[in-house]
């Protein structure tokens, strides 16, 4: 399999070279990091809902909408990206593609426990470290093609995200940056040192060569980046950003897998309950009991694995 190790690379880039292969049906693997920050739209987010467009445009935080699921997300370089392009008649595709999450994220798993994490997959695309996503991925048909994406998140800018994102007002905010830190954690949350976006890759890279064989290291070559410079046109459009999307009548936010922060029954010009609902169960005392705990993950001692103990090359 062509293995692209882009390492930083501009914002957009980090969504457009995959899409690029996909449309050109190459399959390949894609490890990188965004060297500026900006925020990604999934396929069936609504702009006007989810977005708050005045404070992006003050800020400078740049919009696209990719072709995978998933919702909303900031993105910068305090992530590592890892993106996998398979041709639809690729045998490696089970009949029920939710499956292939199963060996996609083995690789993620595996750097995580390197360093001690504790990680797990919570099915069906979620990766936690004690019980808190640090992980997020989606899938989706793009062309002959099916495009996998994830990240890692190495640290993370919870205010930064309640900020951009439109809610109907400061105590929705405050719940949700409450609920994101209970429900989410990044590797600085457990390590005083996290590892270096190259060892990350170094780390990922092994991973899906001994779970999909072996990797042929590879730049892009004169179609990939004409076909991803036509891309950006696209995905960052102001038609392509504004479809409609979902809407609700509820402002409905996921912060995890089964988690979400929902306001309910607000009539006009004034606000709902406030609701944390978890595994389909709703608790409208919880998004109180949020605000007067928070606190961060305890740490995690991860014993002598130090960032570097990785190899240098895959």
């Amino acid at each position: 399999m062509d293995f692209y190790d882009l390492a930083g690379i501009d914002w957009w880039s980090t969504q457009c070279f995959y899409h690029a292969l996909a449309y050109l049906g190459r399959e390949g693997l894609i490890i990188c990091y965004p060297t500026g920050p900006y925020v990604c739209l999934g396929l069936h987010d609504d702009l006007d809902q989810e977005i708050d467009r005045a404070y992006c445009e003050a800020h400078g935080l740049p919009l696209l909408r990719r072709e995978t699921g998933g919702g909303v997300v900031y993105l910068d370089r305090n992530q590592i990206f890892f993106q996998l392009v398979l041709r639809r008649d690729n045998p490696a595709l089970p009949l029920r593609r939710q499956r292939l999450y199963e060996r996609f994220l083995q690789p993620a798993i595996r750097a995580c426990r390197f360093y001690g994490l504790p990680a797990e997959l919570r099915a069906p695309a979620d990766i936690t470290v004690g019980g808190c996503k640090c992980s997020g991925n989606a899938a989706g048909d793009i062309g002959e093609c099916v495009a996998y994406v994830g990240n890692i998140l190495l640290d993370f800018d919870f205010d930064l995200m309640c900020r951009l994102l439109r809610v109907p007002g400061p105590d929705f905010r405050a719940c949700l940056r409450a609920a994101m830190r209970r429900y989410l954690t990044t590797l600085a949350d457990w390590l005083s040192v996290p590892p270096s976006h190259l060892q990350l890759s170094t780390a990922l890279a092994a991973g899906f060569a001994e779970e999909f064989g072996p990797l042929n290291r590879r730049r892009p070559d004169e179609e990939l980046e004409a076909e991803a410079e036509r891309l950006r046109g696209r995905l960052t459009g102001r038609s392509w950003l504004s479809l409609p999307g979902h809407r609700r009548r509820e402002r409905r936010i996921k912060i995890a897998e089964g988690v979400y922060l929902v306001e309910q029954g607000g009539a006009r010009g004034e606000n709902g309950a406030l609701l944390l609902e978890e595994g389909g169960v709703a608790d409208r005392a919880d998004c109180p009991d949020l605000l007067a705990d928070e606190e961060l993950p305890p740490s995690y001692n991860a014993g002598d694995r130090r960032p570097d103990a990785l190899p240098v090359e895959a």
